[in-house]
């Protein structure tokens, strides 16, 4: 039972996250799934969505500090079972990426 408190229930549904590209680097290590996405995210246009399907868990400590060097985002990151979905979003470009 659901109490309604000026809201409809599907504002309670987690909006799933769209993504442009799809990057399968399952079974990669890290260093190459980190290169691999900064190479596709710098060929999609800004505000489009990379999704990442990786298994090494040590990306997700590595890859936000890779991330705070450019604009890009990580804006999601999903688990299910042993495999990592993370979806980055392509920042504006730096006036040195010109």
């Amino acid at each position: 039972m659901f109490t309604q408190i000026g809201c409809r229930l599907e504002h309670f549904v987690e909006e799933k996250t769209k993504a442009d590209k799809i990057l399968d680097a399952r079974g990669w290590s890290c260093p190459w799934c980190i290169l691999k996405a900064e190479s596709l995210l710098r060929l999609m246009e800004p505000g489009k969505v990379l999704e990442v399907l990786v298994t090494d868990p040590q990306i997700i400590r590595d890859l936000p500090s890779v991330l705070r060097q450019s604009n890009d985002q990580l804006i999601k990151v999903d688990q299910q079972q042993e495999v990592y979905r993370l979806y980055l979003r392509r920042g504006e470009q730096k006036l040195s990426d010109a």
